[in-house]
């Protein structure tokens, strides 16, 4: 039999604390009634049998964990299993906040708690290890988790989901995180590791006796415990949702939280040298500079980011070729870039390395080894530098501080992240798979491999310092990469390479959305480049940027833009900038590819949903619903709504309930869409394809002098296009009689407007030989 502890500070919460109102999550509850200990926190509910080692959960009425536990690997009803364990309630206070929770301990060292925080939406689980004998202890893995789950619909309805995306349910292990949901209601259960400091986290999900079980394990590879001490574990967290689509992005937001992650202002968009020239060479680099600072700036194009080939070997990073495409140096380039008014980029591989550079030579002992002594090499990055080692460290750290303060470079996209973790490649799937983490021998053998990789990081970014840009690459490569790198980069590339071919466009869409959640949350995604030339069509360049745009990922072009056609070269220009919110792919659970993509923005003061539907057989067309109850807008008969369908350049509805759209092969259609009102509104405008959330300032109507007002950012020498919808013109003869048009830097000249109206549909044209804001007004009789 379990004794029950509860501390001194647990019994001050248990007198003081205050019951939150039903189903807001507030401060914890917790109390002891006999065997039982429980947690509360308004939104979910903890139950822990001291006697069995057993616990349920629930989210309000939803019994979502019907039996867990806190040891694996096994579920079992075995009171035995948690002979000598004690359990007792303490108060938490970490970086998810403060909470309370449940510590049950072993004899033989296991530590677990199971705890509730305030504004948190998951219970969250830990598992410490305490060495108690006399000499050291090597872990492996850890299982803190194995839970029953009820994702609230039969077994035969349910799917799961982990990083390579919608599976039918199985025994199937994920990295980093696993859903289970009903596609139709999107209703289920997220469960995800908010931490990876020393240890790679994977969840399990799996059909199990008809029953859906959850397993969370925490893979070391090689932890070392020394004598009568503790080692941390990481933090698991585990939850319900009526949408398993909020929970994953809540889920993100939790590892922000974890990692008090604080990301950079802005989204950059911009260049890369790859998919079309290499590494190019220091003429058409500063060529293509030159133009992207005088055409696409105004756009939003941020940066210009030169790839592979710059460097004296192909795994030697510590300067350029002199007789390479940069011979003038690579300093230079730099300079020319940052005299366009861009940032300039570059690519490398930190911790893939060429063994027998110049570099390197007589300092084997800076890499990696195997147990047989040998160097460990991985496929195409190179051998990994072993950033356990004081030297290797003192050598990457003054390759970093040459390229990002020396040279100027502040975007650093660096490539072949799972060499500095000195694992096996998985790429181009991020399936869980063996790598042979734990066979790697580091010169410090109490780092796990996962601490040696972080600590590189960590490096990477203390030696370019705060304004550096760092884009990692990528997830792809070996996925245990994906929770080992939050907090320690900007940006992640999130999918394998890209080309100018649809097949390429579709399997980049694909992680797009598989990982979503995680953009604008832990880091910036990346879901590689926007491609534009041919064999591509117009319709397929459009809706690889339409998604991009729509979903606020970064958007890097690889084209050789001063010689694009315009029609391609807009699609840039209508693609940028990034918007800084989240688009959501709606039918995530339904379709390894969505075809609906939904992002929710102001314009001004009112809604505006934007909706992008994506048609991605490259053969047939298609007919794809918007319905505005997916929109989570009401849709009841009396409920009309209009839009604006962008590349078709037509107005759209009145409609209520759903409206159909036909889609020609490989191509998408994105709508604008807002509530009908009684008067003149603005459904959208032509600067960009999210049709005025970046671009609209404010917007206005005066029922007294029948006058529609706003301020919108302008494009210099852009025209700009506001698409009015009056649908009473025919009844009461609504019609706009005059526009009129204010400011770009306080100056009038050379601004002109007109307006053009068929029916109830208005397009007010604006034209301005500079960039700024304006104010215009429309007046209607």
């Amino acid at each position: 039999m379990a004794r029950i502890l509860v501390s001194l500070a647990a019994v001050f919460l248990l007198a003081t604390a205050v019951q939150p109102s039903s189903g807001e999550a507030g401060p914890v509850e917790a109390r002891t009634e006999r065997q039982m200990l429980t947690l509360d926190n308004g939104t979910l509910q903890v139950r822990y049998d001291t006697q069995t080692g057993t616990f349920t959960a629930r989210r309000g009425d939803r019994l979502f964990i019907t039996t867990g536990r806190l040891v694996g690997p096994k579920v079992t009803d075995s009171v035995e299993a948690n002979d000598g364990a004690d359990a007792g309630l303490i108060d938490v206070a970490d970086s998810l906040g403060s909470g309370t929770a449940i510590e049950v301990t072993w004899p033989d060292g296991r530590i677990r708690r199971l705890a509730l925080y305030e504004s948190l939406p998951f219970i969250c689980v830990t598992a410490a290890i305490r060495n108690t004998g006399t000499e050291p202890i090597s872990v492996r893995q850890v299982t803190p988790l194995v839970a029953v789950a009820d994702a609230g619909a039969p077994m035969s309805q349910l799917r799961g989901f982990g990083p390579e995306g919608s599976h039918e349910l199985a025994d199937k292990t994920h990295f980093c995180f696993a859903a289970a949901a009903d596609p139709k209601t999107r209703a289920g259960v997220v469960c995800g590791w908010l931490s990876h400091y020393r240890a790679s986290g994977v969840v399990s999900v799996r059909a199990q006796d008809r029953r859906l079980v959850f397993e969370g394990r925490s893979e070391y590879g090689r932890l070392l415990v020394p004598p009568h001490t503790t080692a941390p574990g990481e933090t698991l967290a585990i939850g319900w949702f009526d949408d398993a689509l909020d929970g994953l992005e809540a889920y993100a937001a939790g590892c922000a939280k974890a990692h008090q992650i604080l990301l950079p202002d802005k989204v950059p968009s911009g260049y890369c040298t790859w998919y079309h020239a290499g590494a190019s060479d220091q003429e058409k680099t500063a060529e293509l500079a030159d133009f992207a600072g005088k055409e696409l700036k105004k756009y939003g194009f941020d940066f210009v980011q030169i790839d592979d080939g710059w460097q004296i070997g192909s795994r030697d990073f510590t300067t350029y070729n002199p007789r390479g495409r940069y011979a003038d140096g690579i300093k230079r380039t730099s300079e020319k870039i940052t005299g366009a008014g861009l940032v300039g980029g570059i690519w490398f591989i930190p911790f893939g390395w060429d063994p027998n550079c110049d570099a390197l030579a007589g300092h084997s002992d800076w890499l990696v080894k195997r147990p047989d002594g040998s160097v460990y090499s991985v496929h195409w990055a190179g051998s990994c530098l072993d950033m356990t080692h004081p030297e290797a460290r003192k050598f990457l750290r003054d390759v970093v501080q040459r390229i990002t303060r020396d040279w100027g470079y502040k975007y650093i996209k660096i490539d072949g992240l799972w060499s500095g973790m000195a694992v096996k490649i998985l790429y181009p799937s991020p399936a869980y798979r063996d790598d042979e983490i734990g066979s790697a021998v580091l010169h410090d053998p109490s780092q796990t491999q996962v601490e040696a990789y972080r600590a590189g990081l960590q490096l990477v970014r203390e030696a370019a310092g705060d304004d550096v840009f760092i884009l990692g690459c990528n997830i792809a490569q070996n996925a245990r990469t994906l929770g080992a790198s939050f907090g320690l980069v900007d940006g992640m590339r999130i999918g394998h390479d890209i080309g100018a071919r649809w097949d390429a466009v579709r399997g980049c869409a694909v992680p797009t959305s598989h990982f979503y959640f995680f953009h604008h949350k832990v880091w910036f995604n990346d879901p590689d480049c926007l491609m534009l030339r041919d064999p591509l069509t117009l319709d397929q360049a459009r809706a690889w940027g339409s998604l991009l745009a729509l979903s606020g990922q970064m958007n890097v072009v690889s084209e050789w833009l001063p010689g694009l056609p315009p029609d391609r070269l807009d699609v840039v220009k209508r693609t940028m900038p990034n918007h800084g919110g989240l688009g959501r792919p709606v039918d995530l659970l339904e379709n390894d590819l969505p075809t609906v993509w939904h992002y929710r923005a102001r314009l001004g003061e009112e809604r505006i949903d934007l909706v992008g539907l994506f048609n991605w057989d490259e053969n047939q067309p298609a007919r794809l619903e918007l319905d505005p109850a997916m929109l989570g807008l009401p849709a009841l008969p009396d409920d009309r709504y209009v839009g604006f369908d962008y590349w078709e350049d037509t107005f759209v509805g009145p409609f209520s309930g759903k409206c159909s759209f036909d889609l020609r092969p490989s191509s998408c259609r994105v709508i604008a869409v807002q509530r009908l009102q009684r008067h003149p509104q603005l459904v959208g405008t032509s600067r960009h394809v999210t049709q005025g959330p970046i671009d609209v300032a404010a917007v206005a109507w005066d029922p007294e002098r029948r006058t529609l007002s706003g301020r919108s950012q302008v494009v210099g020498e852009d025209p700009y296009e506001l698409r009015l919808l009056s649908p009473e013109a025919e009844a009461e003869g609504l019609h706009a009689v005059e526009a009129h048009v204010s400011g770009v830097d306080q100056q009038q000249a050379g601004v002109t407007v007109s307006v053009q109206q068929t029916g109830p549909q208005v397009r007010v044209v604006i034209e301005s030989p500079q960039c700024g804001e304006v104010a215009w007004s429309v007046r209607f009789e």
